[in-house]
């Protein structure tokens, strides 16, 4: 019986190892991420970024987003759902994306998952940006048509510097050094 012991331990850990290994792994969010940023960057990508969102909400309706990395791979997708111009403004064709991704790198980064912090002011700033028409933190900008310039979206100025901290951005100050903000716009 002893010696039985040390070998069913061993058993454990092997299939608890195992287990997690196979828990934190899926290939295709991890390759769609990584397509998603070689996009950014101007490699050549087969899939868009519509393809990609499609991908991510299918892989999310299967159960398929399962660890802290998983969940920042779909977010970092689908915080770039795709953008149009309507009556010359520009608009999130499915700004709900952003507020899903928003909950999926809160998710990621409060398991422990460093990587998510930026994602989840970004995220936020994202929805915020496309269905109010402001932002929390101050990480959303965006070339303003007429001058061609790159302006920061109107930033809520309730929120403190501490959170923005919290996520790893900059003081409202330090922004506004960098870029000016657009004025906000009456609902």
């Amino acid at each position: 019986m002893r010696r039985s012991l040390p070998l069913a331990i061993f058993f454990m850990f092997f299939v608890l190892a195992a287990s997690q290994l196979a828990y934190g792994q899926n290939q295709l969010l991890r390759d769609l991420a990584k397509e998603d940023q070689d996009s950014r960057t101007g490699k050549e990508i087969k899939r868009s970024d519509a393809d990609r969102v499609k991908l991510v909400l299918s892989q999310l309706g299967a159960g398929e987003v399962k660890s802290p990395e998983d969940k920042f791979n779909a977010a970092l997708v689908l915080d770039h759902t795709p953008l149009a111009f309507r009556d010359k403004l520009l608009v999130g064709t499915s700004p709900d994306n952003y507020l899903l991704a928003h909950y999926l790198a809160k998710s990621a980064f409060e398991s422990g998952y460093k990587e998510a912090r930026q994602l989840v002011a970004m995220t936020l700033d994202r929805y915020l940006t496309f269905t109010a028409g402001y932002q929390k933190y101050g990480t959303s900008r965006i070339i303003n048509q007429e001058t061609g310039q790159e302006e920061l979206v109107p930033i809520d100025r309730e929120t403190p510097d501490s959170e923005r901290a919290k996520y790893g951005i900059a003081s409202l100050a330090e922004l506004l050094k960098r870029y000016p903000e657009q004025p906000r716009k009456k609902p």
